[in-house]
């Protein structure tokens, strides 16, 4: 199990507290003796105080913030749901803890104490810039034996738009409030709810009954003027990231050893996202069907856009490895499951290791095999690799679009992986990752061999760099990889 690096937490006796004035329900508490290693991992910090964000919340569990910055020179904890409401800005300095204290809310309908959340409202705007040697750490209150779904996670709700009847809806994981906005959607997809950058969420989540629940990063309807870059979530009770309708851009995301989904997209997502790594862990599983990413159209009585968002250059990685033995939980389903009224696109990516389809359409013929480089209405997958294990126990498939290889110019390879290790036609000599790829606690992304990218779609607006020639997340040089800043610090598995 993963834990913050301690060096030490003291409890001072006769510890000072202090209600400030300057800030409601927010209780400071002096702690000149807590000494914790930076989240960078090199240079030691002390907290000069731990401060409880939502100490006094309403009867609704809500604490509503004003305009504010945390420092890194103190601990924050989150009580219950901590908000920030239209027209204030939540500044977060590179470095700052963020730590969300656990609850018992569950049910339908739910009852009992809220987790520590912090929800940004339709309005609301953070700004959580960290750098690569000093990134925003949000994670549980418990360091010492952290589990997923230890606090709510961070939830941002924005007003661009969504796959919904009157375009607009309620954010699930948060039963209804008579003082919050739970709402998301609207009509301006360059909404801006701020920025996130060198950020990591760990132990997040919290699920009210299955289908309602909290993510590690949770967005709802958030705008194309939001940015968002470097950004890790792990060990969460529910998915990684989850899109419910939406603009946002979005690259250089990492999903690990995550309970559900990696990335869910739902709602009209129809954001750009370049560079993502997927890592599964094959003890952690959800009751639901399992994958790397779930892409959903969702409601079909609503008169919107589709789920439509583009991926380009992602390392989906499953649970089986190329020294696996053991069967996998049946949980575990495709690498990537694109259902009906959703037409993600793929591109320049590697999918292996998962124990049925890498790939899988709810309805095979939405692929587009016609090859006018043309927005019809289908699944658009090009430059995409599929690796299948069928050694051992393992019985995998790639795909079950079986045109998938067919249009010479997208350059879809599918290969079996019929030996375990290393060797020839294994999961390693076939897609060019490295065993310690699978690694979980000191992963290596970068490849021995690289393919060829392909950037010739139209749907590769100028959003996505195309200079690179490689597919998956990361290129076998470091001058490919250099917008990683992977080596910096920032990540964390």
């Amino acid at each position: 199990m993963k834990a913050l690096k301690l060096i030490g937490i003291f409890l001072i006796a006769g510890a000072i507290i202090v209600f400030t004035a300057c800030e409601e329900d927010v209780l400071t508490v002096d702690n000149p003796g807590v000494d914790i290693e930076d989240v960078a991992g090199t240079t030691p910090t002390t907290f000069a105080d731990t401060v409880v964000l939502g100490e006094n919340p309403d009867a609704n569990g809500n604490t509503f913030l004003t305009n504010q910055t945390l420092r890194k020179t103190t601990l924050y904890i989150l009580n219950q749901f901590v908000r920030v409401p239209s027209g204030v800005t939540l500044s977060i300095e590179p470095g700052t803890q963020i730590r969300g204290r656990f609850g018992t809310l569950a049910g339908d309908p739910a009852s009992g104490v809220p987790p520590g959340t912090l929800v940004i409202e339709r309005g609301g705007r953070i700004q959580a810039i960290g750098t690569p040697s000093h990134p925003i750490v949000f994670t549980a209150e418990d360091v010492t034996t952290p589990e997923p779904g230890d606090w709510g996670g961070v939830i941002i709700l924005g007003r661009s738009t969504v796959n919904l009847p009157g375009g607009v809806g309620q954010i699930e994981g948060i039963p209804p409030s008579t003082t919050g906005d739970n709402g998301y959607g609207g009509t301006v997809p360059a909404d801006n709810s701020g920025t996130l950058r060198y950020v990591r969420i760990e132990y997040a989540g919290n699920v009210l009954v299955d289908g309602d629940e909290t993510n590690g990063l949770t967005l709802g309807g958030v705008g194309s003027g939001t940015t968002m870059d470097h950004i890790q979530v792990s060990f969460g009770a529910d998915d990684g990231f989850e899109f419910f309708g939406g603009t946002v851009n979005a690259s250089y995301l990492i999903a690990s050893r995550n309970v559900d989904d990696d990335f869910d997209t739902d709602q009209g997502y129809s954001g750009n996202i370049q560079f993502g790594i997927v890592l599964r862990d094959p003890a952690r599983f959800s009751s639901f069907p399992t994958g790397g990413f779930e892409s959903n159209g969702d409601s079909d009585d609503a008169t919107g856009n589709f789920t439509n968002g583009t991926f380009s250059n992602f390392t989906v990685i499953g649970p089986i490895g190329p020294n696996s033995t053991a069967p996998v939980n049946a949980a575990y389903n495709a690498g990537v499951l694109i259902r009906d009224a959703s037409e993600m696109n793929l591109f320049n990516s590697i999918i292996v290791g998962w124990p049925q389809d890498q790939l899988e359409l709810e309805t095979p013929a939405d692929f587009d095999s016609d090859d006018n480089q043309a927005t019809d209405n289908s699944v658009s997958i090009e430059g995409v690799t599929l690796v299948f294990p069928t050694f051992g126990v393992y019985n995998a498939t790639a795909t079950n679009v079986t045109n998938f290889t067919s249009v010479a110019n997208y350059d879809n390879f599918i290969f079996e992986a019929s030996s375990s290790g290393t060797g020839a036609n294994s999961l390693t000599d076939l897609s060019g990752l490295k065993a310690a790829a699978w690694n979980l606690t000191n992963p290596d992304f970068v490849p021995d061999l690289e393919d060829p990218s392909n950037f010739d779609n139209d749907l590769l607006d100028t959003f996505f760099d195309k200079t690179f020639d490689f597919r998956g997340a990361f290129g076998s040089s470091a001058n490919e990889n250099a917008g990683w800043n992977f080596n910096s610090h920032w990540v964390d598995f």
